[in-house]
């Protein structure tokens, strides 16, 4: 008598595999700082700001484009911040506008030069250079060269000319002097006809008692 073969038994697949899954750590994400708090920490990394260009103009020095523009970008770049230079016609005058903002475009700020000259490319050069420094300046708020409160840049190499005060004897700079009793110079008051048919008023001791008027004596500076 024959055999029926018995089918095989279904294989069965293999139970999977658990794997352990390690939670996904909490992310917090950090406010990001603005242009003007970004900026203030670049500043901490400044590079060398000495002076490092001579003015043959005003026997000055300053530190140039180049060097600058090498002292701060580093610091600044590695926050996204990036500076952008550009020509701009306003009507009447064309100004050099420089922008600092972050490389996204989410914030900047800019700062004009204006520029009243472009009538060849060496002047269209210069005001680019000096328009993005002082720019620059300004907007970073670092002063790179010699402060003299302005003094070079309306005087030149000669000193202003002594206020001399009307009345004061020459080499006289200051009115009062110390212990000097306090008289008006009499130059402020010059007795001179003021009108046709001026006369001077009689001296006061010929006047009426009721028109004089008892006047204080001044004080005496120490």
């Amino acid at each position: 008598m024959a055999r029926t073969p018995t089918a095989p038994p279904p294989i069965q697949p293999p139970a999977p595999m658990v794997q352990p899954v390690a939670p996904l750590p909490q992310v917090t994400q950090l406010p990001r700082l603005s242009l003007l708090e970004a900026i203030a920490a670049a500043k901490a990394n400044f590079g060398d700001l000495s002076f490092d260009q001579d003015n043959v103009y005003l026997k000055s020095k300053y530190t140039g484009l180049p060097k600058l523009l090498k002292a701060v970008e580093p610091a600044l770049l590695e926050l996204g911040i990036v500076i952008h230079s550009q020509f701009v016609y306003e009507e009447p005058f064309w100004r050099l506008r420089t922008t600092v903002g972050f490389k996204d475009g989410s914030e900047d700020f800019c700062s004009d030069f204006l520029v009243t000259d472009m009538s060849n490319m060496h002047k269209f050069a210069a005001n680019f250079k000096i328009g993005t420094r002082y720019n620059l300046f300004a907007l970073l708020a670092i002063c790179p060269e010699k402060d003299d409160d302005g003094n070079e840049a309306v005087y030149g190499n000669s000193p202003p000319a002594a206020t001399q005060l009307p009345g004061l004897p020459g080499g006289v700079q200051s009115w009062p002097a110390p212990g000097q009793q306090v008289q008006a110079p009499p130059a402020m008051y010059p007795q001179q006809a003021v009108h046709p048919g001026w006369q001077p008023q009689p001296p006061m001791a010929t006047m009426p008692p009721a028109m004089v008027n008892p006047v204080q004596p001044l004080p005496v500076l120490q």
